[in-house]
């Protein structure tokens, strides 16, 4: 059923909505930012100036997915703007890296051997030119893959020059964002989520201005999990591409292989148990083998010509492992302790196996190869010696699948690594100190810490239910169905027109109707119980009548968008791992006011796991239960329930938003403002203490949010 239409009001200012306005302003910002990249005569020039830009980029990065327009997801609003700011950035100064792109392409195209020597060898004399002397580290080998090696050949054999890099950085850049969005298509995340992906400073200026083949990695990396989701072969095809291009990626092939040593641990029979075992060996091991045989072909292939120098070509790769240390976040914070660098580094190496090791076992346990692979390359990171800003890109497009508050942070703050060129400006040595990079590190820190502070208590719960179907309850085993709660103090006509819209899409639905009032007027087909005054009081009280499930618990002023309800349970069956299933929250009038608390709104819940019931909740039971129940308290029992909830399972925000009153909001705006901020923050402390004083706030927090309830 269609909401209302909106009733005429006053005419607009603005011929479009404030938050298209503001889109489009986030949009026209970062291509401001992009103009004035590109107009920088080279890399070195006015680092300030590009440390700012970048920021300003990041910032509007976030405006451009929290204020998308309205209406279903369109990926022309993000693909065009996507194409037109990558064609901005055409004319900045590409890395001094690409030199070497070009340099070894047309020697491997020569019919040479690059990992036969360094570039400074007096063997390659003769070619010596321009772009050799452009090139960095020419004492070092080199520690690019065979597979990238021969994509650089073909390109500088097509045409040799720097902007032919540029133009393969941005193929792979553009063929990223469209794997993306099927991607997200298949995990019915919000398209507009590829903005994480699409408007990032760092895939930008990584890409579309320095021209780095990382996007080739991305891409291909991409490719594999998608056809890995899709259960097809040619994903271990992908994933060696991957690693020809990136050596870093053969760190996941473990997390693609364990679902099929799962299938065979889980269905293999004793020998001689029945005849025909050596066709039963076959059909649960060739998979397996043929996949193996993709994957290693890729790897093999490519590489045989360089055979005789491929010893040389992996000490290059250990020597610019070990190469020193820049910008890395677990390195800086031991170092800046005065332990020996080699302390360092074996501390650093023994987290990143304890890691790699707990997320291959999650892995086992069922967590999703998005998650572990965002998870793997994170870990990496986290403990590399150096991470330059562009290896950021290598988990952004994860993060646009799975939002991250940690990841998303430091693609802003990774603007302080700029500051290394005016080092060399002003001090003459390229780089930074510790405190620049913890400037750059301590808010990713603290994000991820904000982000994950429930993962101890996910893990211990995991741990504690025992297998997959104890730990999802009801929910796993039986067809998904939910009772719909609305709490209400009276009978409304938006209360009228949502339980007209429920029984059209779910006649058989099972909604209950908690309210103080005595003098409730009785509504076919609800169940109406007492329960006492407060929104949360009223929705414990009905939990503790049904035996559904999943709860669905909808404000009385909701109105949904057509098939919400059929939706919600198609995204249950999909995800019955998901302890909250947030649909999201839009309000029926449209101010830049409004707009502020939806944009809030929605960052809270995506980067901080946490609810207002305005975004309408649904709760899958067993993970509510497990939690210790619903929070009987009058106030702030939707941040309470969401807390709860994200110590059990995942929290899934849709992006298929509900309309619901602004009522509340029209007046004195910024009174209302700092008042719900005074009292989330100060719950929130309370319930550090303890969750009986949390409970105790609630009650003195309710009298002074609605006081005229209590007076009446």
């Amino acid at each position: 059923m269609q909401g209302k239409p909106e009733p005429p009001g006053e005419p607009r200012l603005w011929p479009v909505s404030s938050r298209t306005f503001a889109w489009g302003a986030s949009i026209a910002i970062i291509a401001a930012a992009c103009a004035a990249w590109s107009s920088l005569p080279s890399l070195g020039s006015c680092p300030i100036l590009r440390v700012a830009i970048f920021a300003a980029m990041g910032i509007a990065m976030l405006g451009s997915v929290f204020l998308f327009p309205d209406g279903p997801d369109r990926i022309a609003l993000i693909l065009i703007p996507a194409i037109l700011l990558r064609i901005i950035l055409w004319p900045a100064p590409v890395s001094d890296d690409v030199n070497r792109y070009l340099w070894e392409g047309q020697l491997v195209a020569a019919g040479e051997n690059p990992y036969a020597a360094p570039a400074d060898d007096p063997r390659w004399e003769s070619l010596h030119d321009s772009t050799w002397q452009a090139m960095n580290h020419r004492d070092r080998p080199t520690a690019y893959p065979p597979g990238v090696q021969w994509i650089m050949a073909a390109t500088a054999t097509i045409y040799p020059s720097l902007k032919s890099f540029k133009a393969l950085a941005l193929l792979g850049d553009m063929a990223t964002l469209l794997l993306l969005f099927a991607l997200l298509r298949d995990n019915t995340a919000p398209l507009r989520w590829a903005g994480f992906y699409a408007f990032n400073p760092v895939v930008l200026i990584a890409f579309a201005a320095e021209a780095h083949f990382d996007s080739l990695m991305a891409a291909a990396l991409l490719a594999a999990i998608l056809a890995a989701s899709r259960n097809k072969k040619s994903a271990w095809l992908w994933l060696a591409l991957a690693v020809q291009i990136k050596l870093v990626c053969l760190i996941l092939a473990p997390l693609f292989l364990i679902p099929f040593l799962r299938f065979i641990r889980f269905h293999t029979r004793p020998f001689g148990e029945e005849h025909g075992n050596f066709q039963f060996a076959y059909l649960r091991f060739a998979p397996v083998v043929v996949r193996l045989l993709l994957f290693s072909a890729i790897l093999i292939l490519p590489s045989l010509p360089f055979l005789t120098a491929l010893p040389q070509w992996l000490h290059g790769v250990g020597s610019f492992a070990t190469a020193g240390d820049f910008n890395a976040p677990l390195f800086t914070l031991l170092a800046s302790t005065g332990l020996a660098l080699g302390m360092v580094k074996n501390i650093c190496l023994a987290t990143f196996g304890v890691s790699a090791a707990a997320i291959l076992i999650g892995r086992w346990k069922g967590m999703p190869l998005i998650d572990s692979c965002l998870w793997m390359l994170g870990t990496l990171l986290a403990c590399s010696p150096i991470v330059h800003f562009w290896y950021l890109a290598w988990l952004l497009p994860l993060t646009a699948i799975r939002p991250s508050f940690a990841w998303t942070t430091a693609s802003i703050t990774m603007a302080g690594y700029f500051i290394a060129w005016w080092t060399q400006e002003n001090l003459g040595w390229w780089g930074y100190g510790h405190s620049i990079a913890t400037v750059i590190w301590l808010p990713w820190f603290l994000a991820a810490l904000a982000q994950h502070r429930h993962l101890p208590a996910r893990v211990r719960s995991s741990l504690d239910c025992g297998s997959p179907a104890a730990a999802l309850g009801d929910a796993a085993c039986c067809e998904p169905h939910f009772a719909i709660v609305i709490p209400a103090l009276e009978n409304t006509p938006s209360l009228t027109d949502l339980l007209q819209t429920i029984r059209e899409e779910l006649p058989d639905s099972e909604v209950i109707l908690p309210t103080p009032s005595p003098h409730f007027p009785q509504i076919p087909n609800t169940r109406h119980i007492p329960a006492p005054l407060g929104r949360g009081n009223q929705i414990a009280a009905a939990i503790a009548t049904t035996t559904a499930p999943w709860i669905l618990i909808v404000h009385a002023d909701a109105t949904p968008p057509p098939g919400s309800a059929k939706h919600l349970l198609e995204e249950a069956r999909k995800h019955p791992q998901a302890s909250l299933i947030v649909p999201g929250q839009r309000f029926d009038d449209h101010t830049p006011a409004t707009l502020l608390i939806e944009a809030l709104n929605e960052l809270r819940v995506v980067f901080g796991g946490i609810a207002f019931g305005d975004q309408t909740m649904l709760i899958r039971r067993s993970a509510i239960e497990a939690a210790g129940g619903f929070p009987a308290q009058p106030l702030m029992e939707d941040v309470e329930a969401s807390l709860r909830l994200a110590t059990q399972g995942s929290i899934l925000y849709l992006g298929r938003e509900w309309k619901v009153s602004a009522k509340k909001w029209q007046g004195n705006f910024l009174k209302r403002f700092t008042l719900v901020i005074r009292l989330t923050a100060t719950y929130q402390l309370a319930r550090l203490r303890s969750p009986a004083h949390a409970a105790a706030v609630s009650e003195s927090m309710y009298r002074e949010y609605y006081p005229q309830e209590l007076g009446g």
